[in-house]
């Protein structure tokens, strides 16, 4: 067993290197042109580009790295390890990650790529916390032991895992490239009448104190009592778990709904819509259910509107961070053009192929994350 501390040596990211200075230092051309790299999900596209002679925003030089050399995010992404080969250049970095260099007399004895790959998930557990602002200190360097299998066995492990990632990473590519799709199939919608959102929807609120210690004391006691409850906390339909329909959250009567309807955030990922097909269902009040009025139930298609106007409810917010809150009232004064329901109906179908193809890979994707958790155990 070995200590990180005993087989790499240390490298801070540099401070200072704030918007400004990058936005003053933009390189004037390819070959002066420095990718930055920081906390982000994986490291392989840059956050931006900087000139060789930058200087910090206390004037002292930027320090560039080249490979091989493993980047560790320290908070963000805290834990994340990404290998980078001499071939890759040279590069930089913020203070959110850092540098760790193999000592010379590890060479031939510790792969470093192979480290990076095997060690991936494993720095993950020793973060602060697992929330957004998670951090990985340093001071693990001198706690963590590493189990050594011999420089052979490295390059054989670092082989099958290398394709496996590979075979991940071609995959998440497919499921942007598809969703950049659903984005570009959306039309100009010129043949079609405009009106106010108030005039097609009813905007319902969800249930106040509709919490998790509230569902857990009002479970259903049998399947006629149940409700589930969805939320609108991420981009996939999420199931909180069951209700009983007589529970009285913030001593209120339940409030129930039912699809064919959309689910809008109001938190969190506000703005962002999921079409509920059918069914009842209940949620809290990080989310709104968008219903369309009677006339209006047999002339708009719900999942085409959810495509074709979902930036549009991105942009519907208070902000744009974290904290980000839907606004309901501006959403209800927008003014949208609705074309015919035949046309609405062939679009809708066509875009949920692509879905449906999206869903599919990302599947895949998940198969193929658990194999590379096989091969590195």
């Amino acid at each position: 067993m070995t200590k990180i501390s005993e087989m790499f040596d240390y490298f801070p990211g540099n401070h200072g290197l704030t918007e400004e200075i990058v936005y003053n230092y933009q390189p004037t051309s390819s070959d002066d042109r420095v990718p930055i790299f920081s906390g982000s999900q994986n490291n392989i596209t840059p956050i931006g580009y900087i000139r060789r002679d930058a200087h910090n925003n206390k004037g002292g030089n930027i320090v560039y790295f080249e490979g091989p050399c493993i980047i560790l995010t320290k908070d963000g992404s805290a834990g994340l390890l990404t290998y980078r080969n001499k071939d890759d250049g040279i590069f930089t970095i913020n203070h959110h990650a850092c540098i760790l260099k193999l000592k010379p007399q590890w060479a031939g004895k510790v792969d470093p790529k192979w480290f990076a790959l095997r060690h991936k998930r494993r720095f993950r557990q020793y973060v602060t916390s697992k929330a957004d602002n998670a951090v990985f200190s340093t001071e693990w360097f001198d706690r963590i032991d590493v189990d050594l299998p011999d420089y052979d066995t490295q390059l054989r492990q670092k082989d099958k895992i290398t394709k496996v990632v590979s075979l991940a990473e071609s995959l998440d590519y497919l499921c942007k490239r598809l969703e950049q799709l659903v984005m570009t199939t959306r039309v100009v919608l010129e043949d079609g009448d405009e009106y106010a959102m108030d005039d097609l929807f009813h905007f319902r609120g969800g249930n106040t104190g509709l919490t998790e210690e509230f569902v857990y004391r009002n479970q259903p006691t049998n399947e006629d009592e149940s409700v589930p409850i969805l939320t609108a906390a991420t981009l996939e339909r999420t199931l909180m778990g069951h209700v009983s329909r007589n529970a009285q959250p913030s001593g209120n009567n339940l409030k129930a709904f039912q699809g064919p309807c959309i689910l809008v955030a109001r938190k969190g990922r506000a703005g962002t819509m999921t079409h509920i097909e059918s069914g009842e269902f209940t949620t809290n009040d990080d989310a709104y259910v968008l219903e369309p009025k009677q006339a209006w139930k047999d002339k708009v298609n719900l999942r085409w509107f959810m495509y074709e106007y979902q930036e549009l409810f991105h942009n519907l917010v208070t902000s744009k961070s974290d904290n980000a809150t839907f606004n309901k009232d501006y959403a209800e004064r927008q003014t949208i053009v609705i074309p015919d329901i035949a046309v609405q109906n062939r679009l809708a179908e066509r875009l949920l192929r692509i879905d449906s193809l999206i869903a599919y890979t990302q599947n895949l994707k998940k198969k193929v994350e658990r194999l590379i958790d096989c091969q590195i155990a």
